[in-house]
């Protein structure tokens, strides 16, 4: 989950409060600048070496808002399973409505949308026996010979003592075919090398937790399909990505000097 920027008086706002808001950014050494370079060198570049700026895209911010109502409902049921006072933390649509009073724009207007979302996914689940083993966490490991890091959404723990890595989904509109889509993407395949660094032989796979918000509100869960070919060679993917990075920042770091890649595919 990534949450938009706060200004410095949110942020103090924000410390002020007694309960926990759970905010996360993009994990530090994640998939996504690694995708951008290999899309496109002079997108990277102007993404993270140039002045970027932040622009608000309303499927975005509805999938933050989303995101963080799940990390706070999970997060609570975490700490009653574990004893614990759930009260700590704010509760989904607390957090969510709180969260949009503090940044504005586009989260404070579609906070009430996703409360909505989140209230029908709490009725659709109200049994759900899943033992929470974290919410919101990085995971950390090595990939291909360089760091690469990871937020895992939600972990649980099955009834076999199995554990599950969660990524939470939004979307406007549900397709069949994005149980092949996310089973061969460069986030989801880094998940699974990391959830097999940080879990062992505990781990189980990869679910996607499919949430539908436009329209009808749907949800699906599903299992991703395992890509041995894939899998095997991400580590590779990765190296190529980050040593194509390294020799282009070495060149130079003025944006206007990176190869960009001439494709209607990509960009125009």
């Amino acid at each position: 989950m990534t949450t938009g920027p706060l200004t410095d008086a949110a942020y103090k706002a924000l410390l002020a409060q007694e309960r926990r808001l759970l905010i996360t950014g993009p994990s530090p050494r994640g998939w996504h600048r690694l995708q951008q370079v290999l899309e496109c060198p002079s997108k990277y570049a102007w993404g993270y070496l140039g002045k970027k700026e932040e622009v608000e895209r309303p499927p975005l911010v509805k999938g933050s808002l989303i995101h963080l109502g799940l990390a706070h409902h999970y997060q609570q049921l975490k700490e009653t399973q574990q004893g614990r006072d759930p009260q700590v933390f704010y509760g989904p649509m607390e957090a969510i409505r709180l969260y949009g009073r503090l940044a504005g724009g586009l989260s404070a207007q579609w906070a009430e949308m996703a409360c909505g979302v989140l209230e029908a996914y709490l009725k659709e689940y109200r049994n759900e026996t899943w033992e929470i083993v974290d919410a919101e966490v990085l995971a950390d490991g090595q990939i291909g010979g360089f760091r690469f890091t990871g937020r895992f959404d939600l972990v649980y723990r099955d009834r076999q003592g199995r554990i599950w890595v969660v990524d939470h989904k939004t979307t406007t509109r549900f397709k069949s075919n994005q149980r092949r889509f996310y089973s061969i993407s460069g986030q989801m395949l880094g998940y699974r090398l990391l959830a097999q660094q940080k879990y062992g032989k505990d781990f189980a796979g990869i679910r996607l937790n499919m949430i539908q918000h436009t329209g009808s509100i749907e949800f699906q869960r599903f299992s991703l399909t395992p890509a041995p070919n894939r899998l095997s060679q991400f580590p590779r993917t990765v190296a190529f990505a980050e040593n194509l990075i390294a020799k282009w920042t070495e060149h130079s770091k003025d944006p206007k000097d990176w190869p960009m890649v001439n494709s209607e595919l990509v960009c125009f």
